[in-house]
């Protein structure tokens, strides 16, 4: 008996929470056109763009140095042998340096990303929820993701939260 009051309680609880899921109002934003219209995102991706130049710029002068090794290796028929497995041996050192340089660079720019981003990201995602709040919606969904595959209708609010960051 007692587990049958359990079981009925748990049915009566999911219905409930079933029910009122159901009468919510639904939104959906599109968070990477917020945020491609933000001036604080373009100056983040202003700052990234420059910070990868670095890179690349380093990469470039790995790129020429390699470049360099290999013509020597190839058309200097002076090099002795024991002179052409060294510079092989240098050539393939360097390429594992330039291996490890990607590496690097891609873990330093995904690191400076989200230290750009993130701050903007929490700010603009605390905009949406008191958007939503303020406009009786129950649930925000992002469209931007091209995740969702089916779901109720719903409004679209980015245009209240432009509104609410002042975004013409």
């Amino acid at each position: 008996m007692k587990h049958l009051r359990i079981i009925l309680f748990t049915i009566l609880a999911t219905t409930a929470v079933l029910a009122s899921a159901q009468q919510g109002k639904i939104a959906y934003i599109n968070s990477q056109e917020l945020l491609s219209l933000l001036p604080e995102a373009k100056v983040a991706n202003a700052k990234l763009t420059a910070y990868a130049k670095e890179f690349e710029t380093q990469y470039q002068a790995y790129g020429q140095e390699y470049q360099n090794l290999v013509n020597e290796i190839q058309n200097n028929p002076a090099l002795t042998e024991v002179a052409r497995e060294a510079k092989v041996q240098d050539a393939v050192m360097l390429e594992q340096r330039i291996q490890q340089f990607e590496q690097d660079s891609q873990t330093k720019l995904d690191n400076k990303k989200a230290e750009l981003f993130q701050p903007i990201i929490t700010a603009t995602t605390e905009t949406i929820k008191t958007v939503a709040k303020e406009n009786g919606y129950t649930y925000v969904i992002d469209n931007s993701l091209s995740v969702l595959i089916m779901a109720p209708e719903g409004d679209d609010i980015l245009p209240l939260v432009k509104k609410k960051l002042n975004i013409l």
